[in-house]
């Protein structure tokens, strides 16, 4: 009887071909599995062994290595198992611990990193930025939710110095026409004396109105918009 039997990264390839007393072969190949589980290899170990050659059983050395294989393969389920319980008892903990940190934040005003802003029709929406030296020039763009640029204007000198900026947006188009309310996103692009261009890294400030636990992470709801909490920059309580 020849085996082979052999493990790549938790895949496994074996076949067991037997002669029989009439010269036959008796031939059994698994399939390739995108993922080998202890029960699986039990199953191949067990028809190895009910199709060896009673003339010609299995050396045992061999079959020492098989089973030491078996043993390692269980070992590491068990152990990727344990793993996936506490990433999960991890991510309830974290969960309850940011809520219980958060809900003292509630009211509290935040600054996090975005560039979104939300025009409710008579507001007038800001968003802050930081130079780390004067610009030459520079220019605020404002898009929609489809990515659709609704307006375009130019920073003043004042905005182009080094330090901290806000901007502010009356809610308009390229026309002078209101657009209509709900999520907008503002890119500031600044040129260097240099002749460089770059975007400018913006944040939002503003109240922190709510907390919403979501599959990919907690945000904050800051002025009507949603900033994942890994964005939080301060919270400060206005005075």
């Amino acid at each position: 009887m020849k085996i082979i039997s052999k493990i790549y990264g938790g895949k496994m390839i074996s076949s067991i071909n037997q002669a029989n007393a009439s010269g036959n072969t008796i031939g059994i190949t698994t399939k390739k599995e995108t993922s080998m589980g202890k029960d699986d290899f039990l199953k191949l170990l067990t028809i190895q062994l009910k199709s060896q050659n009673p003339m010609k059983p299995i050396d045992n050395m061999e079959f020492a290595t098989q089973l030491a294989q078996f043993s390692q393969l269980e070992q590491l389920t068990n152990i990727r198992t344990i793993l996936e319980n506490q990433n999960s008892i991890f991510q309830e903990l974290k969960q309850t611990l940011e809520g219980t940190v958060m809900g003292t934040v509630l009211g509290d005003y935040a600054t996090a990193y975005s560039n979104k802003m939300y025009f409710n029709g008579d507001n007038t929406p800001t968003i802050g930025y930081s130079l780390d030296s004067t610009a030459q020039k520079g220019e605020v763009i404002i898009k929609d939710a489809s990515g659709r640029e609704v307006r375009r204007f130019p920073l003043d000198s004042r905005s182009l110095e080094q330090g901290e900026h806000s901007i502010s947006w009356d809610g308009t188009d390229n026309s002078g026409n209101k657009v209509p309310a709900g999520e907008y996103y503002a890119q500031i692009v600044v040129t260097n004396p240099n002749g460089s261009t770059f975007n400018v890294s913006t944040y939002a400030t503003g109240k922190i109105e709510a907390i919403r636990f979501k599959t990919d992470g907690t945000v904050l709801v800051i002025d009507n918009i949603e900033i994942p909490l890994k964005n939080l920059i301060s919270v400060k309580t206005k005075v």
